[in-house]
């Protein structure tokens, strides 16, 4: 074999080699089931009230059998205690490699007790689907050792006991209903087995009688006993299986409970932001950073020390390559949870634009080289929907530049998403008119260099999508001469609702603190919406007719084609028969949604609405908290 292929190939069958195979088959199947239609609980990825306690047991019963079974080992002389070499750098090694045994275990039920079971089941059943995505995890196991084993005997037990573990592991998926147990029990086992293996704590006496029952070749999942003890809680399994059935998933179910949110560590998108730039928030916040979430922030700044070491180039080099004129966007603008995603991704169809990507905005110094190198990693730990209402993303989905911004620097109100304690720091971006001369030329610059690399290798029209650019009109206008704004509005009541919803179940997955319960976003949202709302009508009036046009959301979900074809003929835009080829098929994809549904609004809730905003209702058409419509939706905005 020539050296560069033995040498990759000894690469591959290293521990590096391996997780990179790992990492790559994952990211694989996770971007198949983005794909699918169907609801992720069906999967066993939900995530439900009490998650807490099934993980817990689950770990329990994991380092219990493990332990116990290495402890009788011992006592029947088949193990001894090996204390002499124990030192501060083996149990450091030993943690750390106990701390992985997490994400590895996860890793390995997504894959296997998640996806293969769930697609095997279709076509062989519950029984043949549990034992042949077992037979995968047991074959997989074999190979991942060494090579030159894998067609002796040790490999074969190997093989026997991993087949046993990864069923077990699937029946518990499917009498739970979800892989939250068996993830507990495979942590607690891997944790175990990973810190006596570093330590050198159990020393195996191969000699011994019982040796080659309790532990062959010192590997405990070789033994026959051991054997014995899965296949009997195997046995189990079914038998509560057979008796109570698997548990029933309802559509509307809530995938991801909040309390889950606010521990899951890789949940904050802008993690790939510089070291330099989350160190200077950091300094700023005075490390504030609530318990719960250090294990978040340990994510954010291991993935943003390697991003920045890999994107340093680009970073430096971009803004004296990237020179090209970037054409005046296509601005979709209205506050949050108003509709404009949804106008972002119809629009976004259209091929005469380009639009920022979830890539672009998650890694904004890196997006156009560099930052390919993690960013396809860093896409195996989005969660496949939005964890406030449940629409599904990818790397490739549309999103908002804003994150892209607040990538680039702190002149962003997002940054107050993560330190809400800051928010009155924060959310005074919302509005340029709060901005010094410095942080608007700073901000310009950095949203031309992103546009930039957005519209390098199409040099199409952008199509931009920011709640926030709602109250910055203005200077975009000035920065972009030409620009056309696309303004859609909802009732107020609802967004009300939806935006506190996105609070409590959004927002959450971005916190390093939990907020003042008296002053963030909450509180503060129905004066920013006023505020936002006086600020684009004001600058708004003065734009030509052909450059900004309203929509309501109401009618744009009622006819979605009449309405797009509408804010393209009044924006004086080519609308295409290929562009509406592909809106049918998106909007036949998407007609299965279902919307958040939500609690009534409180009669103090309702009177603050009617007090800051009834002029805006008034103009919009909408007479009742129920989203009724008296007048036509083409209104324009200097009416």
């Amino acid at each position: 074999m020539p050296a560069p292929l033995l040498q990759a190939f000894n690469l591959l069958n290293s521990g590096l080699g391996r997780s990179i195979i790992l990492c790559i088959v994952l990211a694989a199947l996770l971007a198949v089931m983005a794909t699918d239609r169907r609801s992720l609980a069906e999967y066993g990825l939900a995530v439900r009230p009490g998650w807490w306690r099934h993980w817990m047991l689950g770990f329990a019963v994991g380092t219990g059998v493990y332990i116990a079974y290495c402890c009788a080992a011992w006592s029947c002389g088949v193990f001894q205690l090996h204390t002499a070499d124990l030192s501060p750098y083996r149990w450091l090694s030993a943690s750390l490699a106990a701390c992985c045994a997490l994400p590895v275990a996860a890793t390995q039920q997504v894959i296997f007790s998640g996806y293969l079971l769930t697609k095997f089941r279709e076509c062989m059943g519950r029984t043949g689907a549990v034992y042949v995505s077992a037979a995968l995890f047991a074959a997989l196991a074999v190979l991942g050792g060494d090579s030159s084993k894998w067609m002796s005997a040790e490999s074969a037990s190997l093989a026997c006991g991993m087949f046993l573990i990864a069923a077990l592991l699937g029946g518990l998926r499917l009498v739970s209903g979800n892989i939250l147990l068996p993830v507990g029990v495979l942590t607690g086992a891997i944790v175990v087995r990973r810190l006596i293996k570093k330590t050198h704590l159990l020393a195996f006496q191969e000699e011994h009688a019982w040796a080659s029952w309790f532990a062959p070749h010192g590997d405990p999942r070789q033994g026959v006993w051991f054997w014995a003890i899965v296949a009997c809680g195997l046995a189990g399994v079914w038998i509560v299986m057979l008796r109570r059935g698997e548990p029933k998933h309802s559509d509307n179910e809530q995938l991801l409970t909040a309390s889950f949110k606010r521990v899951f560590p890789f949940s904050n998108v802008m993690a790939m932001a510089p070291l330099d730039l989350w160190w200077s928030s950091l300094v700023d916040a005075r490390f504030r950073v609530g318990i719960q979430y250090v294990p978040r922030l340990i994510w954010i700044l291991a993935i943003s020390a390697v991003n920045t070491l890999l994107s340093l180039p680009e970073r430096w080099l971009a803004p004296y390559l990237l020179r090209h004129r970037v054409a005046d966007p296509v601005f979709v603008v209205g506050v949050h949870r108003s509709g404009t995603t949804h106008l972002h991704n119809l629009m976004a169809l259209d091929p005469q634009y380009c639009t920022p990507r979830n890539f672009h905005t998650m890694n904004p110094f890196g997006a156009l080289v560099t930052g390919w190198l993690i960013t396809p990693l860093l896409g195996m730990f989005m969660t496949m929907k939005r964890p406030m209402d449940a629409m599904r993303i990818s790397m490739l989905t549309p999103q908002e530049d804003e994150f892209g911004i607040a990538g680039m620097g702190r002149l962003s109100p997002y940054w107050a998403f993560t330190f809400p304690r800051r928010v009155d720091k924060y959310e005074r971006y919302i509005q340029p008119a709060q901005w010094s001369d410095a942080e608007r030329d700073r901000w310009k610059r950095q949203l031309t260099l992103f546009l930039r690399k957005v519209t390098f290798w199409s040099r199409k029209r952008p199509l931009l999508k920011s709640p926030y650019h709602t109250g910055r009109v203005q200077i975009l206008r000035n920065l972009f001469g030409s620009a056309k704004f696309v303004h859609i509005v909802r009732h107020p009541y609802d967004v009300f609702r939806s935006n506190q919803h996105l609070a409590r179940e959004g927002l959450i997955t971005f916190q390093l603190q939990d907020p003042d319960p008296d002053d963030c976003f909450q509180t503060r949202f129905v004066t920013n919406y006023r505020m936002l709302m006086e600020r684009f009508y004001n600058d708004a009036r003065d734009l030509p007719w052909g450059d900004v046009v309203e929509v309501r959301f109401e009618d744009l979900e009622e006819n979605p084609l009449r309405e797009i074809r509408r804010i393209y003929r009044e924006l004086g835009m080519e609308f295409s028969a290929f562009y509406e080829q592909r809106l049918n098929r998106y909007l036949e994809s998407v007609a299965g949604h279902r919307k958040n549904r939500f609690a009534e609004l409180l009669v103090e809730e309702q009177e603050q609405l009617d007090a800051q905003l009834g002029s805006f209702m008034r103009r919009w058409g909408y007479s009742n908290p129920t989203g009724d419509l008296s007048t036509p939706a083409n209104i324009s905005p200097a009416a």
